[in-house]
């Protein structure tokens, strides 16, 4: 028995990924893929057994984990962003990013004197949003085939990849779900939301730029919530304490450190700090606030047909929520039902806009209230506290949080960018914290503050970004010591 006295309770546990159906591999969406048969799954799920990830999952790999932190030492923040600065000045210099999730694998191409041009703009206009100027915008290319036949799926799913490949100002930079070794790019395991990791059976685990067809010495790979929080405030380093969350069709997360190093999610002390209640923030038990919408619907048979929809292997996912559920795409979904309101409908190719949106109100509200009842109740309380990695402002990416954003704003954010407490919820941000003997301190904590919404393609700027750092060899640099 873990944790105590407490009994062992199995409970749906999500490890920064995207909701797909690990049962079964003929048709696996969570990373983007369709999986082989002879990928065997493991069941890794509640809160007890998450717990064990630290002392069996990272036991597993401690030599591998020692050999990225030597390869860290070689490089710091200092150097990662001054090669990105560098890198930005070469108007030669290309970047072809891809973002392997939940929805298939997308991809984007841009200059990186364009990503120059939006951070200059974006230092010059505090406050405003500017967005990247693509060559070719974001785009979902579909579902590739797996382990076996990614990188001929690919090359014809992306015809000017040969050429690009053969073009040495090309860097590729990837963002996918998994256990992710930094330093190399090998992928131990791909992570399915649900908490079934897939294992490699019978052969070594791959390197992604092998998976993918790309060349190993200018591909840089990293995990999805650390491409969000790097492509997320329209700067080469992320803001110091920041968590940021990709609300898609699960929740992303990445935070940084109080120098603005991104806290590494598949090293010991970077797992733990990414831990809710001993769970990854995207796979720990959340009810929400969302029952109180279906009690008072008129709508019943809409609402029943999206709480019957199976999520990440569970036929009856609302009788133990989490927070990938009621916070991602399916919570939004069950809004939209209680509230009678129509799905998003994008204005533009990339989703930037949203046509519908004065018709979405009520269930944008309602999703946006629930965030912020989530944050105050079960974040806040946490992330801001003594912990090694504490959180001072936080920053949304995402389709949904896109989609969204409007009211998400208007519930979320005062008019000088502090986050705002609900009605009957203790501002635990802005309270005195307590010290280890469990009386208050002197010291009250910073309000928490708002950053602007990501720009479009967050992961994918962000994937783009460690690549430029990569192609002077300090893309090491920027993970915490």
């Amino acid at each position: 028995m873990l944790h105590g006295a407490k009994p062992f309770v199995i409970r749906p546990c999500i490890v920064f990924a995207w909701p797909a159906r690990p049962g079964s591999f003929k048709k696996y969406s969570q990373l983007g893929v369709r999986w082989k048969s002879r990928l065997a799954p493991v069941l890794w799920c509640g809160a007890g057994v998450a717990g064990l990830r630290n002392w069996l999952g990272m036991g597993k790999k401690a030599s591998k984990v020692d050999a990225s932190v030597a390869r860290a030492k070689a490089t710091s923040l200092q150097d990662f962003a001054s090669a990105v600065s560098k890198q930005l000045a070469q108007k030669q210099r290309l970047v072809r990013t891809f973002d392997v999730g939940g929805t298939g694998v997308k991809t984007a191409l841009f200059a990186a004197s364009s990503l120059k041009s939006l951070m200059d703009a974006a230092a010059a206009s505090e406050g405003e949003s500017p967005e990247l100027e693509w060559i070719e915008p974001p785009t979902q290319l579909g579902m590739a085939p797996g382990e076996e036949g990614f990188d001929a799926w690919l090359a014809a799913a992306l015809p000017k990849l040969q050429n690009e490949k053969a073009n040495g100002q090309v860097v590729f930079g990837v963002s996918t779900a998994g256990d992710i070794e930094h330093a190399t790019g090998v992928l131990h395991d791909w992570w399915c939301v649900g908490g079934h990791p897939l294992q490699w059976e019978g052969r070594p685990d791959p390197h992604v730029a092998d998976l993918m067809g790309l060349p190993r010495d200018r591909t840089f790979i990293l995990h999805d919530g650390s491409a969000h929080l790097l492509g997320c405030s329209r700067s080469i380093v992320p803001p110091p304490q920041l968590a940021c969350f990709s609300a898609g069709t699960g929740v992303g997360f990445g935070i940084s450190d109080e120098e603005g190093a991104a806290v590494d999610p598949s090293s010991p002390v970077g797992a733990r700090s990414h831990n809710l209640n001993g769970v990854p923030v995207s796979g720990a038990s959340y009810r929400g606030i969302w029952r109180d919408w279906v009690s008072a619907t008129d709508h019943v048979d809409d609402v029943e047909k999206v709480m019957l929809k199976e999520f990440a292997t569970m036929a009856r996912p609302w009788s133990m929520p989490w927070v990938s559920l009621v916070l991602g795409r399916r919570g939004m979904e069950l809004a939209e039902a209680a509230f009678g309101c129509p799905p998003p409908e994008h204005s533009d190719e990339d989703g930037a806009g949203v046509s519908n949106a004065l018709v979405r109100v009520a269930a944008s509200q309602a999703y946006a209230k629930q965030w912020q009842h989530f944050i105050h109740t079960q974040f806040v309380p946490q992330f801001c506290s003594v912990r090694r990695h504490q959180v001072r402002r936080i920053c949304f990416a995402g389709a949904v949080a896109t989609s969204n954003w409007p009211s998400m704003q208007e519930v979320l954010v005062s008019p000088s960018g502090e986050l705002v407490c609900p009605e009957g919820v203790e501002d635990t941000a802005s309270t005195k914290k307590r010290g280890r003997s469990g009386k208050k301190t002197n010291q009250a904590p910073q309000a928490l503050s708002v950053l602007p919404l990501a720009p479009q393609g967050s992961a994918l700027i962000g994937a783009g970004i460690y690549a430029l750092a990569g192609s002077a060899g300090a893309e090491m640099g920027l993970w915490a010591k």
